[in-house]
C-alpha cells in the first residue's frame, strides 16, 4: 500500500467536500427544525447524521453511478429535484402553518431528510463523489487502487465526524437564541433555504440547456 498516495486522497476526500457540503449550514437548518426540542434531541440527531452521512457518501461512491445510470438519471435531473425539496423545506420554515407555530418542531427524526440528504450529501456532493469514483475506476494499478480507496474511506469517516460535532454545537446557539430568537432564525433559514433550492434549480435547468444546445 502506497502511504503517500493514501494521505493525499485522505486530505483531497476531506477538503473538496466540506465546503462543498457546509455543515455549518446544515447546523441552522438543525436549528430551525429542533424549536421545543431538548439537547439530547439535537445531539441525537446529530450523532444518526453522522452515521447517515457516511452510509451515503459510500453508497454514492461505490454504486452512485450505476444508480443513475440504471435509472438514466442525469446530474441536472439530480440538480432539479434536490432543489425542489430544498424549496419544500424552505417554504415550510418561512410559512408555518397557523396550527404549529406554538409547536414547529418534528416528531419523528429529521436526520436523514433534510439533514443528510440533501442538505449535506445534496447533488453538488453527490456528484463530486460520482467523479472521484469515475476518476479513480481508471486506475490500472490494483495496489495503487487499494491505496486510493482506503484514503477515500478514511477521508469520508473524518467528514462525518466533523460534520456530527458541529450539527451537536447547535444546542448551545438554540439556548442563547430563545424562542423569539428562534421564531425569526427559522424563518431567515427557511428564505436562504428557499435561495438555495433555486440555485440548485438553476444550475440544473443550465446544465441541461447546454446539452441540448451541444446535441443541437
Amino acid at each position: 500500500m502506497n502511504i503517500e498516495t493514501l494521505l493525499t486522497y485522505f486530505s483531497l476526500t476531506i477538503l473538496g467536500l466540506l465546503p462543498m457540503m457546509n455543515p455549518p449550514a446544515a447546523a441552522t437548518v438543525l436549528l430551525g427544525l429542533s424549536k421545543g426540542q431538548n439537547k439530547e434531541y439535537i445531539v441525537n440527531q446529530a450523532k444518526t447524521v453522522s452515521l447517515y452521512l457516511f452510509i451515503a457518501m459510500c453508497v454514492t461512491f461505490f454504486i452512485g453511478a450505476s444508480v443513475l445510470e440504471m435509472f438514466s438519471i442525469s446530474i441536472p435531473s439530480l440538480r432539479l429535484g434536490g432543489g425542489i425539496i430544498i424549496c419544500a423545506i424552505g417554504f415550510n420554515m418561512l410559512f408555518p402553518k397557523p396550527e404549529n407555530l406554538d409547536c414547529t418542531a418534528p416528531k419523528g427524526s429529521i436526520a436523514l431528510v433534510p439533514l443528510t440528504i440533501p442538505s449535506l450529501c445534496g447533488p453538488g456532493t453527490m456528484a463530486l463523489i460520482i467523479s472521484l469514483a469515475a476518476e479513480i475506476a481508471t486506475s490500472e494499478q490494483e495496489l495503487e487502487r487499494l491505496s486510493i480507496y482506503t484514503g477515500v474511506i478514511g477521508g469520508f469517516v473524518v467528514v462525518s465526524f466533523i460534520a456530527g460535532f458541529i450539527l451537536s454545537m447547535a444546542y448551545p446557539l438554540l439556548k442563547a437564541l430563545g424562542q423569539n430568537g428562534i421564531d425569526a432564525f427559522t424563518r431567515i433559514m427557511g428564505f436562504l433555504l428557499i435561495c438555495m433550492g433555486v440555485q440548485f434549480f438553476t444550475i440544473g435547468i443550465t446544465e441541461i440547456v447546454q446539452d441540448i444546445s451541444v446535441l443541437i
